[in-house]
């Protein structure tokens, strides 16, 4: 009996993670990072392997990610919704409204009334599986969010000068936060920081094409990718004098936490997504 008749799994953990924006018939525009797990069920070829690890892991990672990464989803079974060519109008269940224009590579939409992990990652599978050598019999696809005991929040962003995918208007995050006031963790702050700022929206100043103080802001510009605008509620966005990076991210939190604590060293450690970010200090004289 051949011993590479016999079907097993080859799994590959973590193979990528999803960064990208959802819209929600509840929650409206929200930011998402989703971890990547990846089994895949066959049969040894003569070189003893189901599918040799680097090609298995590269290509996964490409085709994953060029579906849904850095993307705005958009189910468009919602009542709300409304897709017309290269423009989504959304209206939650609740009354918030969006308006988003971006190019097609910007958006995945699906034939569903939400973007749920477990459906996500069958839509996956069916998309991705016939890209994988003939003895690869099946793929299984698990979506996870990162595990994260202490302070996170979610956004949405898009910054209009890269040359990379992070160009798109409304690809979002889920992000771990942490303060420090000279030294020492207040994870208390962290908390009530991430709190005031689950779901919100972070844009350029220069990119608003409205006025700033109006109850519904617009933003747009033309990136490598094509042309892109929002339209949505002031309440949900926060505004950066420059360019909505981590590094900026960081920089701002820290400044307005360090003008609330004068006389003391803050840090504040951001993440963008899984495992990278960026560490930003600041200090305010004290009052005298």
């Amino acid at each position: 009996m051949n011993p590479n008749d016999h079907s097993l799994q080859l799994f590959v953990e973590h193979v990528t993670h999803i960064d990208c924006g959802v819209l929600d018939a509840e929650a409206g525009l929200r930011g998402a990072t989703w971890l990547v797990d990846a089994t895949l069920t066959g049969r040894r070829g003569e070189d003893g392997m189901l599918f040799d690890f680097g090609p298995a892991k590269r290509l996964l990672k490409a085709e994953i990610d060029a579906l849904v990464d850095h993307r705005l989803l958009v189910p468009a079974r919602v009542p709300g919704a409304t897709i017309d060519g290269y423009r989504i109008d959304f209206t939650t269940r609740s009354g918030d409204r969006y308006r988003y224009v971006g190019p097609a590579s910007a958006t995945t939409v699906f034939d569903t009334a939400a973007i749920e992990p477990r459906a996500l990652a069958r839509w996956l599978e069916e998309r991705v599986g016939p890209k994988l050598p003939a003895n690869v019999e099946a793929l299984k696809i698990d979506l996870r969010a990162e595990s994260i005991s202490d302070a996170a929040y979610d956004y949405t962003h898009g910054l209009a000068a890269h040359d990379g995918n992070c160009q798109r208007l409304a690809h979002g995050h889920r992000c771990r936060l942490a303060v420090t006031i000279d030294g020492v963790a207040r994870a208390d702050i962290a908390q009530a920081w991430a709190k005031a700022w689950q779901g919100v929206f972070i844009g350029h100043r220069a990119d608003l094409t409205t006025p700033a103080d109006a109850e519904r802001l617009g933003f747009g510009y033309r990136a490598p990718q094509g042309e892109f605008a929002l339209d949505i509620a002031a309440a949900r966005c926060v505004l950066l004098e420059g360019p909505p990076t981590v590094e900026n991210i960081a920089d701002h939190i820290a400044s307005e936490l360090a003008a609330r604590h004068p006389g003391h060293l803050v840090a504040v450690r951001a993440y963008e997504g899984v495992g990278k970010g960026a560490i930003a200090t600041r200090s305010h004289a004290a009052r005298p």
